[in-house]
C-alpha cells in the first residue's frame, strides 16, 4: 500500500488488536529464543479478520507488512481450489512449503470458501470436504509464520479454526466521526471542494465504508476530468453516493 499508518482509519479496539500482531512479529524471536518460551508457545501467529466489505481488512494486512518489513502474499483461493480429489491439498502444501522461510504474511481473503464449517457426512463429497478442512487445520496449526484469514461473516469459519486463532478482529463500519476523517483524507490534496459540501453532515447522513468512499472518489475524479475542473461539485458527490447505495440495494 502507498498509504501510511495514520491514514488507516479504524476504531481503537481494532487498532489495538492489530498492534498486538505487530508486537508479536517484532518480538517473537525474543520470546521464543532468548526467553525460552518455546516450551509453552508455538512459532507463528494466526489471526481472523471479519467484517463487512470495504472496512479495511485487506488494507490492514498490507499495512502490517509495510510497518514490519514483511512481504504480504495474498492467496487467490480460486486458483488453489480444485474439483479433483487431493489437488487442493497439494496446491496448499506448495504454498505453505514455499513461504515457510520467506518472512512473509499469508493473507487468505474470502477465506470461508476454503476454511468453512464442516458438514455432516451424507456422501463421499462431504467426506472429502471434511478431510480437506482437517488437512488445512493441521497445516495452519504447524505453520511457523503469520497467517491472516479474512471473511465477511465470522460464523462461516469452522469453529475448529476459530479456536486456533491468537486474535479475532472485528472490522466494523466506521462511526460518523471516523467517516468524516475518511472523507477528508480521501479527497485531500488533489482537489478543491465545493463550498456546499459539508463533510461532517455527509458523514452523519450516509453510513458508508472506507472502500465505498474510495469508489466515490473515483467517480467524482472522472467527472472532474471530463469537465476539466479540479473542483469537486456537490451534485457529483451525491450522484456517486446514490450509485453506491443502488449497488448495495439500499435505495
Amino acid at each position: 500500500t502507498a498509504l501510511e499508518r495514520n491514514e488507516l482509519i479504524l476504531n481503537e479496539q481494532t487498532r489495538n488488536q492489530l498492534e498486538e500482531i505487530e508486537l508479536w512479529i517484532r518480538h517473537e524471536s525474543t520470546l521464543l529464543n532468548e526467553w525460552n518460551l518455546s516450551r509453552m508457545l508455538s512459532k507463528g501467529y494466526k489471526a481472523l479478520f471479519y467484517g463487512p466489505p470495504g472496512t479495511g481488512k485487506t488494507l490492514s494486512a498490507a499495512m502490517l507488512g509495510k510497518c514490519t518489513g514483511m512481504k504480504v502474499f495474498r492467496i487467490d483461493l480460486s486458483m488453489l481450489v480444485s474439483k479433483y480429489i487431493g489437488e487442493t491439498e497439494k496446491n496448499l502444501s506448495r504454498i505453505f512449503e514455499t513461504t515457510a522461510g520467506a518472512n512473509a504474511i499469508l493473507f487468505f481473503d474470502e477465506a470461508d470458501s476454503l476454511f468453512g464449517s464442516r458438514t455432516e457426512t451424507h456422501s463421499s463429497n462431504d467426506r472429502f470436504a471434511n478431510q480437506q478442512t482437517g488437512y488445512l487445520l493441521q497445516k495452519i496449526e504447524t505453520y511457523p509464520g503469520v497467517i491472516i484469514l479474512a471473511t465477511n461473516l465470522k460464523d462461516n469459519i469452522d469453529d475448529a479454526f476459530s479456536r486456533r486463532f491468537q486474535n479475532v478482529i472485528n472490522f466494523q463500519l466506521p462511526s460518523p466521526h471516523e467517516r468524516e476523517r475518511l472523507w477528508r483524507n480521501t479527497f485531500a490534496g488533489c482537489f478543491e471542494i465545493d463550498s456546499d459540501i459539508n463533510w461532517k453532515r455527509i458523514a452523519e447522513e450516509h453510513e458508508l465504508s472506507g472502500g465505498t468512499i474510495t469508489n466515490i472518489l473515483r467517480y467524482c475524479a472522472l467527472q472532474a476530468a471530463e469537465n476539466k475542473s479540479r473542483v469537486i461539485l456537490k451534485p457529483w458527490l451525491l450522484q456517486a453516493i446514490q450509485k453506491e447505495y443502488r449497488k448495495e440495494h439500499k435505495m
